[in-house]
């Protein structure tokens, strides 16, 4: 059982790189990434770790980059790099925490007040205390706490409250929780080329979970710029058809296979696991 899509405390993940390396060798994973957004500071914390007092398995670099695409965010993994000089990259965030929370605090008040313009129900006192627990979270989990709420939620997060709040709302621009994350955001091309010149793969991952486009013509317009070496075939968000799709895809185009659950925190996926079963290995980056 392999996980290579996990998110740690250093980005928005809920669980610090200690407390997932136990995790990961208590369910018997064999490999591991950490996948934090646009940052390297897991690696920087595992040199400082020993790392097999907490963890057996094998870890395999990762990093969750943002770029834009026609005019919206998307993300792209970089996975097997030289940590040293994809740290040298300018696509690598530098703020500080102080910053981050900031922006957050902001972004916090602005989903407040397009709750209250729509009618929904907030807890009072909501407030950012560290920039991993991000505003769209805070305000999406509170949402569901209420239950005059429903009837609204229905549409923004579906009747199985499963749909994506982030793909589906704060990052649609048909949405009125929008933000414009692509200001300054680098493309996808760059990306690329920084994860390639520092020893790196580039995978495509959760092709299935942007709801709000056209998925196998964003997967073709991808792989038709040279620049994929594999796709995360399995996701939390990806059924069977979905899966299969994408091995099917990677067959043909010679691409490597990776599968991640997005591990953020244990009330939305679980380390190891999507709703289809453990992760196999066969997903390892490899091509078969």
């Amino acid at each position: 059982m392999i996980d290579l899509h996990i998110h740690s405390t250093n980005s928005d993940g809920y669980y610090t790189v200690q407390e997932i390396l136990k995790m990961a060798e208590e369910k018997k994973i064999n490999t591991i990434s950490f996948c934090d957004h646009n940052v390297l500071g897991a690696y920087e914390e595992l040199k400082n770790i020993d790392i097999e007092k907490y963890y057996k398995g094998k870890i395999i670099t990762g990093i969750e980059f943002d770029f834009v695409y026609n005019k919206k965010d998307f993300h792209i993994l970089g996975y097997n790099f030289d940590v040293e000089k994809l740290k040298k990259s300018k696509f690598i965030d530098r703020r500080t925490e102080k910053e981050l929370i900031k922006i957050e605090e902001e972004n916090l008040e602005f989903f407040k007040s397009v709750c209250k313009s729509l009618g929904i129900k907030l807890s009072e006192n909501l407030k950012i205390t560290k920039s991993s627990e991000p505003a769209n979270d805070i305000i999406k989990s509170d949402m569901q706490k209420h239950k005059e709420n429903d009837t609204i939620l229905d549409n923004i997060l579906g009747k199985d409250r499963k749909k994506s709040f982030w793909l589906g709302s704060v990052t649609n621009p048909e949405s009125p929780f929008y933000i414009d994350f692509t200001k300054n955001l680098p493309t996808v091309i760059e990306i690329a080329d920084e994860i390639h010149k520092a020893g790196g793969i580039v995978v495509l991952p959760h092709v299935f979970e942007y709801k709000s486009i056209d998925n196998i013509s964003f997967l073709n317009d991808m792989y038709n710029l040279k620049i994929l070496d594999g796709i995360e075939c399995v996701h939390s968000k990806h059924n069977n058809e979905q899966v299969e799709f994408l091995m099917n895809f990677c067959r043909e185009h010679h691409l490597l296979m990776s599968g991640g659950s997005d591990f953020h925190t244990d009330e939305r996926q679980t380390l190891g696991y999507t709703e289809l079963g453990e992760i196999e290995d066969k997903f390892c980056l490899k091509n078969k």
